[in-house]
């Protein structure tokens, strides 16, 4: 009978993987170089993960529940406008907070090998998905695919956390103006 697997080397291979992604990126990362980080065997890492695509599939959708996390008081009742713009300062505190967690997620998702369900999981995009539909059902928001939106203002929030980063005493500046450029571009105003 085959031993049951341990969280606590599940957690330190994803932990491991994170670690060398953010050092060499998704493309130069080998899995005994992941294994070896983890402290455990190269056939245990396949115990726990079929495959690499397994491994940054599941490593993709924990950092997710990370970020779902921080949606702790999102304000569902308040107008679009509002819960945006919760979704956009919260996506931004922790990018701000962990720039590394950020680029690892822009590297799984260029590999072109995480699950198309795996991108729409999750409190933050679920909400960030409601709010675009109900913007453009009430006629604020542009009339294009709301998966589209959603990319539209992740990428300018990315990119914003990557200014602010680099220019942290123009934080409070950026943030707003971040936001308005995004806010206007999705709903013409």
């Amino acid at each position: 009978m085959p031993r049951p697997k341990s969280d606590g080397k599940r957690k330190a291979i994803l932990e491991a993987a994170f670690e060398v992604f953010a050092e060499r990126g998704v493309h130069h990362a080998p899995t005994s170089a992941i294994s070896q980080r983890a402290g455990v065997a190269e056939g245990t890492l396949f115990t726990y993960f079929a495959t690499k695509d397994e491994l940054l599939n599941e490593l993709y959708l924990e950092m997710r529940r990370d970020f779902d996390r921080e949606i702790t008081e999102f304000p569902r009742e308040a107008d679009i406008c509002r819960r945006l713009r919760y979704i956009w300062d919260t996506f931004l505190n922790i990018g701000i907070r962990e720039p590394r967690r950020l680029t690892v997620m822009r590297q799984l998702r260029a590999t072109g090998r995480l699950l198309k369900d795996n991108e729409t999981a999750g409190v933050m995009v679920a909400e960030t998905l409601h709010a675009t539909r109900a913007a453009m059902e009430a006629g604020a928001f542009h009339d294009a695919p709301v998966e589209f939106m959603v990319l539209l203002l992740r990428a300018h929030a990315e990119a914003t956390i990557e200014f602010i980063v680099a220019h942290p005493e123009l934080e409070v500046s950026s943030r707003e103006q971040g936001f308005q450029l995004v806010w206007r571009g999705l709903s013409g105003k």
